[in-house]
């Protein structure tokens, strides 16, 4: 089997929306605030509530992908995302953006892991990791052009712009589609409905547990606790459950769920490298705003380095460099009387670290977890994970913070890239051509 590079170019182009969605938005969020006449605090919950619908949707439809087709899920999820595109950039009531925001989550959601898991069988397996590295070299594109792009559209066309956008690519990708190869199905009974939407409202509530206040926190984690109960339930009653959770329940399956949210506790920590740039080295606010690029192209740059390295020398040992390399990115930030050149080094540590880790590697790792037809559970799993420890990441480090200053918040940083190595040592891995993954070696 050959590359089909035109092919995967659909789906990378698919997954760049939603990536440069959770970037682009940032320079006009004020505006946004100001134009609904609501103040910061509660224009942040649009934020919380696309974050909450992505995750939320995102095993679920990583579910149906794989019974139902990852191109037709994908398609849905493109769809989705553009109407609200459109439908949040033409709100005039805040109340209607924040479901504009809420369904074009869950329409990222969709796209994410039926994009990977698709764009996946347009490589052999033998080269599985370098299509991942490309999957991962968008999302760090879309990081690094996502504010500059926002910036600009806002600042010329108004921030309705930045929602706009988003129709003329997504009609582009359902076009390239038309020539795209066909989805292959194996088929399967559908997942237990009542067990999915359970799961997907226990993640919500989860996550509103970590980002909420007061008794926000209570009522929402008496939803956590009923809906994950309602879903342990149904995964022993019901004829196909919706989760196959036999993967997870065991050592390699426990470390491969731990590592994945150190990893996402990793990268919250880059939402706090302004103000640490202002308070040690007196960035002004836009200098500041640009103390991320160093690590955002490094990330880019390297990620599909990370993917082909992968197939060459495995999983395992890119994670391990990439966790080292965050670690050690981490001590040069943690360590007193920050200096401009240590930054820069800082940065580029951090940016290697998050190309060796976010993207192929851990990926690879989940997809020898599964069976190959469970491409899009596997994939759709360790982001809900990774997304996890990201959302819960700002509370630790900003405790750590209190404790020791940004000392005590980057060294946190370092510990848990080293815990995260060591995590990893435990699960196994295979190399392409060498035999089935180990979900099917039985």
């Amino acid at each position: 089997m050959r590359p089909n590079y035109k092919a995967l170019g659909v789906y990378l182009l698919g997954v760049f929306i939603g990536a440069l969605d959770t970037n682009v938005l940032g320079p006009v969020f004020p505006v946004i605030a100001r134009s609904f006449h609501v103040n910061l605090e509660i224009a942040a919950w649009t934020v919380t509530a696309y974050t909450v619908a992505y995750i939320a949707s995102t095993v679920l439809a990583g579910a149906l992908g794989d019974r139902l087709g990852h191109r037709k899920v994908f398609v849905w999820g493109i769809i989705l995302f553009a109407v609200a595109s459109i439908t949040a950039a033409l709100s005039r009531e805040f109340a209607l953006f924040v479901i504009a925001r809420i369904v074009q989550g869950a329409g990222a959601g969709a796209v994410y892991p039926n994009g990977q898991a698709e764009g996946l069988k347009q490589f052999p397996p033998e080269k599985h990791g370098m299509a991942l590295g490309m999957f991962g070299a968008v999302f760090g594109l879309a990081s690094v052009i996502g504010p500059t792009l926002g910036g600009i559209l806002g600042q010329v066309f108004g921030w309705p712009a930045v929602f706009i956008i988003n129709l003329p690519i997504a009609l582009i990708v359902l076009a390239m589609l038309r020539n795209a190869p066909p989805s292959t199905v194996v088929p399967r009974a559908l997942p237990d409905w009542v067990g999915g939407a359970s799961f997907s409202a226990g993640l919500a509530s989860i996550l509103l547990v970590i980002m909420g206040q007061g008794i926000i926190r209570l009522v929402f984690f008496i939803l956590a606790v009923f809906f994950f109960g309602l879903m342990i339930w149904r995964q022993k009653v019901a004829k196909t459950p919706f989760l196959d959770s036999k993967p997870l329940m065991n050592k390699a399956g426990v470390a491969m769920m731990i590592g994945a949210a150190l990893i996402g506790l990793d990268m919250s920590a880059a939402i706090f490298v302004p103000a640490l740039v202002q308070s040690d080295l007196h960035f002004s606010v836009l200098q500041s705003g640009l103390a991320l690029l160093p690590a955002a192209f490094t990330g880019a740059l390297l990620a599909g380095a990370g993917g082909i390295m992968v197939d060459r020398m495995g999983a395992k040992k890119i994670l391990a460099v990439g966790l080292v390399a965050a670690g050690v990115g981490a001590v040069l930030l943690a360590w007193p009387h920050l200096t401009f050149f240590r930054f820069i080094l800082a940065m580029m540590a951090l940016g290697l670290g998050t190309a060796f880790t976010m993207g192929a590697p851990l990926n690879r790792l989940a997809l020898d977890l599964y069976k190959t037809d469970q491409a899009g559970e596997a994939l759709s799993l360790m982001a809900v994970f990774r997304a996890t420890g990201l959302a819960a990441g700002p509370i630790l480090l900003t405790a750590a913070k209190v404790v020791h200053g940004f000392t005590g918040m980057y060294g946190t940083v370092a510990i848990a890239s080293v815990i995260g190595a060591l995590v990893f040592m435990v699960v196994p891995e295979h190399r392409p051509g060498m035999r089935t993954s180990l979900a099917q070696k039985g």
